[in-house]
């Protein structure tokens, strides 16, 4: 399956939304998740946030969502989340315990499942490591979701997804350059051995570049599908 920016769900004209639905239906490729829930403009923590607007962007994005195959939203958005100055931890946690309330609501009003995507510390300065994103969750209702590249940048351990387990959703890309993982290393092998100690089951997107998708797909799609029969069936 394929995955869309749910941003560009939520912010895109009806007509452009209809052109992306058909270019989808083209391809035949289901949807299955969706990245980004957030526009980097929308800001959820300090003076700029404004609920009424964000609830009426949710409202676009999440109706146009039920009607595709998806229902799990990856809630990364590190700009809209990020800790202006001038703000404590104490009141920057507490409001996006809060906001993420508010959003989880409005999800479940559509069937969306919200999965919490921690971040790098070069992307965002709020919920950085796996184990606060699992603290996120457990304030508020939400699910969690994985990604290797930002549990590597950050040299959290992998015993974490363990520890932090269940998921939502996962993510995979190369710790250097955050690159396709087109060939079968000693992460992508730790990645997954971690995932069936966690008793993870569920889809894995990759989350990364590429300058050649065609090639690189293939060449990743063929080290993932390895890996995972290697892992889990051995």
């Amino acid at each position: 399956g394929s995955g869309l920016p749910g941003k560009k769900v939520g912010t895109v004209s009806d007509e452009e939304w209809k052109r992306m639905k058909e270019e989808v239906e083209s391809v035949s490729l289901p949807v299955e998740a969706f990245s980004l829930l957030l526009p980097k403009t929308m800001k959820i923590i300090g003076p700029e946030y404004n609920e009424k607007e964000m609830l009426s962007y949710l409202d676009t994005a999440f109706s146009r969502m039920m009607e595709t195959d998806g229902r799990v939203v990856s809630f990364g958005s590190g700009k809209s989340r990020f800790m202006p100055s001038g703000i404590s931890y104490k009141d920057g946690w507490s409001e996006l315990v809060n906001v993420t309330k508010t959003i989880v609501g409005k999800a479940k009003e559509y069937g969306v499942e919200i999965a919490i995507e921690t971040l790098n510390r070069n992307e965002t300065n709020l919920i950085n490591f796996l184990t606060e994103g699992a603290a996120l969750s457990s304030l508020t209702g939400a699910s969690l979701l994985v990604d290797v590249f930002h549990l590597m940048k950050e040299n959290e351990p992998f015993e974490n997804i363990v520890l932090c387990a269940p998921f939502a959703h996962a993510h995979i890309a190369e710790r250097t350059g955050r690159l396709y993982p087109v060939e079968k290393n000693e992460d992508v092998i730790s990645f997954f051995s971690a995932l069936k100690k966690a008793g993870y089951d569920k889809r894995l997107s990759i989350e990364g570049k590429t300058s050649d998708f065609i090639t690189d797909g293939s060449k990743a799609l063929k080290v993932l599908k390895e890996t995972y029969m290697e892992v889990y069936n051995g």
